[in-house]
C-alpha cells in the first residue's frame, strides 16, 4: 500500500494556524461592522430629520473599504498580510469613536467620517479571505475563502444583537442610546486587530512567496492592476460577480432598516431581520466553497445570480408584511451574495499570475466597494421617491444581467473550444 505524504507539511501546518488566527479576527471586525451598520442609517435620519439621505453612512463605509482596500493591500504586498491587516482595524477602531462622538454631538461629518474610517476595518475582514487562499491547494481554495466568509457569521449574525444592550449601556453612563453601538464596534474592532497582531505568525503571504513579487520594486497601480483583470476573461467574470452581487445585496440592506422603521417595529425586530440577512451571508459560505469546488466557480456564480433574482422578487411584494415576507427575503438574499463572493473571489485569484495576486485582488476589492457605495447612495433616492417595491425590482433586473452575463461567458468559452476541421 503506497502513503501519499504530503509534499510541504510546514506550508500545511501555517495554513491551518493561519485559517484559526483569521477565523477568529474576521468573527471580530464583521460584528464591529454589523453592529453599527443599520444604527448608523437611524442615526442620518435622526440627524438630519428625514431618511432622503439615510444611504450617505453606507456610502462612507464602502467608500473606506475602496481605500482600504487599495492601500492595505500596496503595504501587504510590501510587508505582509499581517500589518495591513492590522493597521486596517486599528484605525477602523478609532473611526467607530469618532462616528460615535458625531451621533453624541448630532453632527453628520464626524459621522460619515467615523464610518469612512470603519470602513478599513471592513477592508481589513474582506481581506482576509484571499490571506486564507494564499497557501491554500488549488482543489482547496474556494473552501478555504468560504471558512473566513463563514467565520463572519457569529460576528455577524451577534453584531446587530448588541446593539440593543450596547443602547442600554450608553444611557447609564450618560450617552445618547445610538451612540453605544458605535462604542460596542470600536471594541470589536480592537479585539480583531490584536488578534491579527500577535498570532498571524508566520504571516501567510511571506511563506507563500508572495511578497512583494508583482513586477520586481515596482508596484502595480489601480488602473494597471484592473488592467490585468478585465485582460482576463475569467477574472472579469469574477469583477463582474463581485461588483453585481455586492451592489444587489447593499441596495435592499441599506434601506431595510428604514422601510421597516415606517412599518413601526423597533431597533429588536430590525437587528433579528439583520441578523439573519447575515446568516444568509456567512454561515452558508462552506457549502458554497464547497459547491464552487466540487462543481465549478460558473455553476456556483449562476445559482448565487438566481437566488439573489429570487429574494428581490420577495422583497419587492413585502411592502405591506415586512415581518414575515422581510426574512426569507433578506435571507436569501445574504445567501445569493454567498455564493457569488466566495466563487468569485477564488476565480479572480487563479485567473491571474502568482505574482499578479495581491494587486488583481485589491483593485478588484476596490471595485466592489465603490459599486457597493453607488448602490447605497441611489437606494436612499429610490426608496424615498419610488419605495423599497421598486428599489427591490431594480436590484432584481441588475441580478438578471449577472445570469445573462455569464451565460454569455458560459456560450463564448464553448465557442472558442469548437475546432474547425476543414
Amino acid at each position: 500500500m503506497t502513503v501519499a505524504l504530503d509534499p510541504d507539511p510546514s506550508r500545511t501546518v501555517v495554513q491551518r494556524r493561519s485559517l484559526q488566527v483569521l477565523f477568529a479576527s474576521s468573527s471580530g471586525g464583521r460584528a464591529a461592522t454589523s453592529v453599527m451598520f443599520f444604527v448608523a442609517v437611524l442615526a442620518v435620519k435622526e440627524i438630519l430629520g428625514n431618511g432622503r439621505w439615510a444611504g450617505l453612512t453606507t456610502v462612507a463605509l464602502t467608500l473606506g473599504t475602496a481605500v482600504g482596500s487599495s492601500t492595505l493591500s500596496s503595504l501587504m504586498d510590501r510587508r505582509g498580510r499581517r500589518p495591513g491587516l492590522t493597521l486596517g482595524y486599528a484605525l477602523a477602531a478609532i473611526g467607530a469613536v469618532v462616528a460615535a462622538a458625531g451621533v453624541e454631538y448630532q453632527l453628520l461629518t464626524p459621522l460619515l467620517l467615523g464610518m469612512g474610517m470603519a470602513g478599513l476595518g471592513q477592508g481589513s475582514t474582506n481581506l482576509s479571505r484571499y490571506a486564507a487562499a494564499d497557501l491554500a491547494a488549488e482543489d482547496q481554495r474556494s473552501r478555504a475563502i468560504s471558512m473566513i466568509v463563514f467565520a463572519s457569521t457569529l460576528g455577524a449574525v451577534s453584531g446587530p444583537l448588541f446593539a440593543g444592550g450596547a443602547g442600554n449601556l450608553s444611557e447609564r453612563l450618560g450617552l445618547l442610546n445610538l451612540s453605544g453601538p458605535f462604542l460596542a464596534g470600536a471594541v470589536f474592532f480592537t479585539i480583531a486587530g490584536v488578534i491579527v497582531a500577535v498570532f498571524l505568525r508566520p504571516d501567510p503571504l511571506v511563506v507563500a512567496g508572495g511578497l512583494g513579487s508583482t513586477t520586481g520594486d515596482r508596484r502595480l497601480g489601480f488602473v494597471e492592476s484592473m488592467g490585468i483583470v478585465v485582460a482576463s476573461p475569467g477574472a472579469r467574470l469574477g469583477l463582474i460577480t463581485l461588483c453585481g452581487s455586492s451592489a444587489v445585496m447593499v441596495m435592499v440592506m441599506a434601506m431595510t432598516p428604514l422601510h421597516m422603521d415606517a412599518n413601526h417595529h423597533g431597533t429588536g425586530t430590525i437587528g433579528w431581520i439583520i441578523s439573519a440577512h447575515t446568516a444568509g451571508m456567512f454561515a452558508f459560505a462552506p457549502l458554497a466553497g464547497w459547491f464552487s469546488d466540487r462543481r465549478g466557480r460558473i455553476p456556483a456564480i449562476l445559482l448565487g445570480a438566481a437566488i439573489l433574482i429570487l429574494s428581490t422578487a420577495i422583497t419587492a411584494v413585502a411592502t405591506e408584511a415586512p415581518n414575515s415576507l422581510m426574512f426569507p427575503g433578506l435571507y436569501l438574499l445574504g445567501l445569493g451574495w454567498s455564493f457569488g463572493m466566495v466563487a468569485g473571489s477564488a476565480l479572480v485569484t487563479e485567473s491571474v499570475t502568482k505574482a499578479q495576486r495581491v494587486s488583481a485582488q485589491g483593485a478588484v476589492d476596490v471595485a466592489g466597494a465603490v459599486a457597493s457605495g453607488a448602490g447605497a447612495l441611489s437606494s436612499g433616492v429610490i426608496f424615498t421617491s419610488l419605495g423599497f417595491g421598486a428599489l427591490s425590482i431594480l436590484a432584481m433586473l441588475i441580478s438578471g444581467t449577472l445570469l445573462v452575463v455569464t451565460l454569455f461567458h458560459v456560450g463564448k468559452q464553448r465557442s472558442q473550444r469548437v475546432v474547425v476541421v476543414p
